[in-house]
């Protein structure tokens, strides 16, 4: 999509949502093209937030995701943009692109979430108040998504499936340089990394993994896909990854994305201090949540695959992008080294024991004294960051 209204006044036409008056590319996502757009309806201006979905996706996957958002929004618990149907009641719309594609593209319209897009997912560090509302907001959705029964379906398979999938394309990876230091790069690498997927692959591979709890997960929760007001969060987006996969998986990607350092010589390295204080709010959070019980001691002790999986998870995405279409080698450098750099963080013994006694301090799942203690326990105090 063309930064050209004519195209969202079609799409808009299938709305009874007002005239187009401004409309803005969001150029934060990587994946689909999305807008903030403007509408006057009987003198009154509204904001609202219009998708277009990426190419491939499917119908199935479109109503999965849309089903999950509707659920979440109607529980409450999570400020989640409401869906705006068309006049024919869908949740989306499918018509042919502007430059005739036969197959047509999907388009959704979301309410404007109000607060500061104050990360991206390169980079950020939060401060513990952020900390501790992300990690509770993310117990919330899980909690909040664990009693429905969606339409459709997800296509990406689950992490345990999909990490055997990695090593197959990691090993193709070597085979199609496009002749920059980003291939150096993983020359250099590559045989750190095709260890870690391994390690990962048979650990979540264990009966022990294999049981478990599976629920809807967000599957990038991130600090960019979410909107702040001081400390609070007002807005969870992006669910277009959503599927139905091992919970402690999606806190274990959450932790690498708000907790490991992007900053110079501490690039890759796990701030366990920041990892614990998301861990305790999302415990905290589900032992006064009947739907859904906090993590488990297996669960716990589980958590570092889960971060190497989620490091994969990601490391992942950047090689499909890097080969499968026309990007920036020095951005994707970028990104590669940092999934490198913690991947080298987490090789260590040394590292891993810190981690490993970090966990022991969290509470889990049926322990009664750790619940007391959390519930006695104040909120985060540290102050935002300036700027």
């Amino acid at each position: 999509m063309q930064d050209s209204p004519a195209e969202l006044i079609q799409v808009l036409s299938n709305y009874d949502l007002g005239e187009l008056i401004h409309h803005d590319r969001d150029r934060r996502g990587t994946v689909n093209v999305s807008y903030v757009i403007e509408t006057v309806r009987e003198g009154q201006r509204r904001k609202f937030f219009l998708r277009k979905y990426k190419r491939g996706v499917r119908r199935d996957e479109i109503l999965f995701e849309h089903s999950l958002v509707e659920h979440v929004a109607r529980q409450g618990a999570c400020p989640v943009a409401r869906l705006h149907p068309t006049r024919r009641g869908q949740t989306f719309v499918h018509g042919p692109e502007s430059e005739g594609d036969a197959e047509g593209a999907f388009y959704a319209v979301f309410d404007f979430l109000p607060g500061q897009d104050r990360y991206t997912w390169v980079g950020p560090r939060l401060s513990d108040a952020e900390l501790h509302s992300a990690g509770k907001l993310l117990a919330r959705f899980h909690s909040a998504a664990s009693t429905l029964r969606p339409r459709g379906k997800r296509a990406e398979p689950k992490i345990r499936d999909l990490l055997k999938i990695i090593g197959s394309q990691w090993e193709e990876g070597r085979a199609k340089p496009k002749g920059t230091a980003f291939d150096d790069f993983l020359t250099r690498n590559f045989s750190l990394v095709r260890r870690a997927i391994t390690t990962t692959s048979a650990a979540l591979s264990r009966p022990t993994a294999r049981g478990f709890p599976e629920v809807f997960i967000h599957c990038d929760y991130h600090p960019g896909n979410l909107k702040f007001e001081g400390p609070e969060i007002t807005g969870l987006v992006d669910f277009d990854w959503s599927k139905i996969d091992m919970r402690a998986f999606d806190v274990g990607l959450a932790l690498w994305y708000f907790c490991v350092s992007w900053e110079g010589r501490s690039d890759g390295r796990l701030r366990l201090s920041d990892a614990r204080v998301f861990l305790m709010a999302y415990q905290q959070a589900l032992f006064s949540q009947p739907a859904l019980a906090p993590l488990s001691a297996a669960e716990i002790r589980g958590l570092p695959h889960m971060l190497m999986a989620g490091n994969i998870y990601v490391l992942y995405w950047t090689l499909r992008d890097y080969f499968g279409k026309d990007v920036d080698p020095e951005e994707y450098l970028v990104y590669l080294r940092h999934g490198v750099a913690f991947t080298r963080w987490f090789a260590s013994r040394a590292n891993r024991g810190r981690l490993k006694r970090m966990l022991e301090s969290i509470p889990r799942s049926g322990a009664s004294a750790s619940l007391r203690r959390m519930r006695g326990a104040a909120a985060p105090k540290r102050a935002l960051p300036r700027g």
